[in-house]
Formats: C-alpha cells, sequence, structure tokens
C-alpha cells in the first residue's frame, strides 16, 4: 500500500509540472501542444485540463464525458499495471528469466505493464509510474491533440493525424490483444509462463466491461464488440504461431495445450479416454482460441467455417508433431488470411436477444477437454449474457446469471479442472436459456 501512495504522490507531482508547463487555455481555444509533429508523445498531463477530460465530474449534454482523467487514474487497471511489477511474484519471475535488473526495470515488462516508448519520440516526460497511460491505446497525441477540440476538426483527421482509431472495433481488437495475446514485439511466451506468468486469457467486450467506461457506449460495445474481438484475436494466435515455427525458438509451448504435459500422471485416465488427435501423447495445440470462434463463424459465414475447419485439424496434427516447421507456419498463415476475410463480416452483424440466445446454446452444446479453452468458453458466455442484461436489467436476477458464476467456479483452479463437472456446468446454463 505504501508503495502505490508513492507512487500516486510522484505521478500527481509530475502531474502538477506538466500541467503548468502547459499555457491557460481561453475561451473555446485548444492548448498548444509542446510540437506540431505528429507521432511524438506529450504525457498525460497534457489531457488532464478540467476544461478537456481532467473534470472531475461528467459534464451533461457534452458529446463526451470530460472526466476521463480522473476515471482513468482512480479506477482503471491499467494504471496499476506497473506497480505490478514491484510484487513478490514479478520478482520471482525476474529472477527465473535471470534478467539482470528488476522487472520494473526490464524492457520485457515495461513493454506492455507501461507505455514504453523511444526517448526519441517524447515531448513530455513520460513516467512509468503512469502505468499505461492515454496515448498507449489512443496514440501519440502531438499531431492532434491541440487541434482535435477545433470547431470543424473532425475525428478522421485526428486518425490522419496519429489518433489511433478506437472508434472501429478491429482497430480496437487488434491494439488490446498486442499486449493481451501478443505479437511480434511483446508477448507472454513458454518462458514467461514457466518463470511464474499468468496464462494470458482475453476477451474483448468482457474486458472492457470490467473496466470503469471513460466513455459513452454505443453499438459498438456488447455483442459486436465481443464477436469482433474473437476473431481478431484468432488472427493474431495465427500470426504468433506463424512467427514462432519460422524463429529460432521453436517449438513455443505457449502455442501448446498446458495440461497435456502439466498434470499428475495418476489422474490420466480421462486424458486417455478423450483420446489424442495424432498419434498418443504428442502436445496439442491450445483450441482456447477456436472454440467458440468456430461457433462464430458457422454463423457469420459457414463457406468460411467449411474452409477453416481443415485447416485446424492439419494445424493440430503438425503442431503437436512440432518438425514441420515450414509447414506449420504457411498452414497458420492460410488460416490467418481466411480469418481476416471474416473480420468484417463479423464486425457488420448486428444481434438480436434470441440470435444470442442461440448462439449461447451452441456453446454449451461443446465439450471442453483443455482448461484454458472452457475459461474462453465461460467468458463468451458471460460477455454474451451481459449484453443482454445491458438490454433488460432483469435479467440479472435469472437463473442464467446465476448458472453462468456457477460455471467460473469450475474454472477458477486449472489445476483442478473437471471436464465432467465443466460439462454438467455448461447444461445448467443451456437449461437455463
Amino acid at each position: 500500500m505504501k508503495r502505490v501512495l508513492a507512487v500516486v504522490v510522484v505521478f500527481l507531482g509530475s502531474l502538477t509540472v506538466a500541467i503548468s508547463q502547459q499555457p491557460p487555455a481561453t475561451g473555446n481555444q485548444p492548448v498548444a501542444t509542446a510540437s506540431a509533429t505528429p507521432g511524438r508523445y506529450v504525457g498525460v498531463g497534457s489531457c488532464a485540463n478540467s476544461g478537456c477530460h481532467g473534470a472531475t465530474q461528467p459534464i451533461a449534454d457534452s458529446r463526451i464525458l470530460h472526466n476521463e482523467f480522473y476515471t482513468w487514474l482512480g479506477n482503471d487497471r491499467h494504471v496499476q499495471a506497473y506497480n505490478i511489477l514491484f510484487n513478490e511474484r514479478s520478482a520471482r519471475i525476474a529472477k527465473n528469466m535471470r534478467l539482470k535488473r528488476r522487472a520494473y526495470e526490464e524492457k520485457v515488462c515495461l513493454d506492455c505493464h507501461t507505455t514504453n516508448v523511444p526517448a526519441a519520440l517524447v515531448d513530455v516526460k513520460i513516467d512509468p509510474e503512469d502505468g499505461v497511460q492515454c496515448e498507449a491505446c489512443h496514440g501519440p497525441a502531438s499531431g492532434w491533440r491541440a487541434e482535435h477540440t477545433q470547431e470543424g476538426w473532425t475525428h478522421a483527421q485526428s486518425v490522419a493525424r496519429g489518433m489511433i482509431d478506437l472508434r472501429a472495433v478491429p482497430v480496437r481488437a487488434q491494439l488490446c490483444a498486442g499486449c493481451h495475446v501478443g505479437n511480434a514485439n511483446k508477448e507472454v511466451d513458454h518462458e514467461l509462463i514457466a518463470s511464474g506468468h499468468p496464462v494470458l486469457a482475453f476477451e474483448l467486450d468482457n474486458f472492457s466491461e470490467q473496466m470503469p467506461a471513460h466513455w459513452k457506449r454505443d453499438e459498438s460495445d456488447g455483442v459486436r464488440a465481443w464477436a469482433t474481438g474473437q476473431v481478431v484475436k484468432f488472427r493474431e494466435s495465427l500470426d504468433n504461431l506463424a512467427r514462432h515455427a519460422r524463429g529460432d525458438e521453436w517449438p513455443e509451448f505457449s502455442d501448446m495445450s498446458c495440461t497435456n504435459c502439466h498434470h499428475a500422471l495418476r489422474g490420466g485416465e480421462a486424458r486417455q479416454a478423450r483420446g489424442w488427435p495424432d498419434r498418443a501423447g504428442l502436445p496439442a495445440w491450445s483450441p482456447q482460441h477456436w472454440t467458440a470462434l468456430r461457433v462464430l463463424i458457422g454463423k457469420a459465414s459457414p463457406a468460411a467455417r467449411d474452409e477453416l475447419d481443415p485447416l485446424v485439424r492439419e494445424l493440430a496434427v503438425k503442431v503437436a508433431r512440432m518438425h514441420d516447421r515450414e509447414g506449420i507456419a504457411a498452414t497458420a498463415l492460410r488460416a490467418r488470411r481466411a480469418v481476416d476475410a471474416v473480420v468484417p463480416r463479423v464486425d457488420a452483424m448486428r444481434w438480436n436477444d434470441a440470435e444470442v440466445r442461440a448462439l449461447m446454446t451452441a456453446i454449451a452444446n461443446d465439450r471442453f477437454a483443455d482448461v484454458h479453452a472452457a475459461q474462453q468458453a465461460a467468458l463468451a458466455l458471460q460477455s454474451l449474457s451481459s449484453a443482454m442484461t445491458r438490454r433488460n436489467p432483469r435479467l440479472l436476477r435469472g437463473a442464467t446469471t446465476r448458472t453462468i458464476d456457477a460455471l467460473f467456479e469450475q474454472v477458477q483452479d486449472v489445476d483442478a479442472y473437471d471436464p465432467d463437472k465443466f460439462s454438467r456446468a455448461l447444461a445448467e446454463v443451456k437449461a437455463s436459456l
């Protein structure tokens, strides 16, 4: 707690300095930026003027809430991302990875736990204590911060000057996936997981819903965010798989199902009864990103699912055998292109409650032997249920909410996961629908 308080004090001190260095706003005129060159970072303090995003309360009848800064500072988990690097678990991870410095000083940690950008792109100091701050998600603000409040200035102009277009759900999903799924620049690989980092789970709408909204919710949230996020997440995981297969450290076991290797041998009967997609005992490609998505793509584009099903099966066999690296990469990229073609189709879909219930029923009909795939199914059902309760709050008191809560109890402890118990809990969810 003392560390958190110290960080807040340091942060507020730096914020005060940053704000004091800005000329005061007059009327509707924007505060001048430190640089008019797009692509440079000007720091969170440049957004915190009380007439911009630093109001202590939302302002009625406004296009934006105006209290975005204090919502982020007081309640958003991203602001605490840097503090996590000081805890015992982070120290253990750094020790196990034999890092030369402490977790809060290492690039491999800072890239996702802070706004870690090259110093050459920073106009105003960015403090690691700010965690994942405004520009990490909205883009470097030098090219549009002053202009975007001017009359007649459009969102498209801001995007052209470096703002990240978070109104576009596929863009938003890819941005979040950068840390929560991984990309060529940063990822949670098997070395990090083996050193003690949690296995990543991500679902766009569910995770967004857990944040305090500093935006006005619209039709881009809910089922649309869930569905588009599912497609983009799988696409990014296929990119990762192809890159791993062609990389220097293949096999990359984070692509595979953890429970194939990490389990007590005395409890292997269930695994033996279930069988393997290829030769018995080979590690399997993790199905977590495909399991629920398969149902969704079948709804959005049956032809795409018909194309993807054999590719996914082929990938599962190739990954398990591990030796055909170029074949894995080529198959992953073929599947990636097929998935990418579905993104705009899924993003354009709109869902009524009957369609949402049908989708939930289809997911609940499946069986999930892999605990991480089961977690993704639970997240999907929770997100879809939440979309319906936002439309009809009375559903919060219904059986579906209760049975989904019980479903999550089955995946809290990955070491104690029992596919049969999870299937029975799924049947309860299905009955409630």
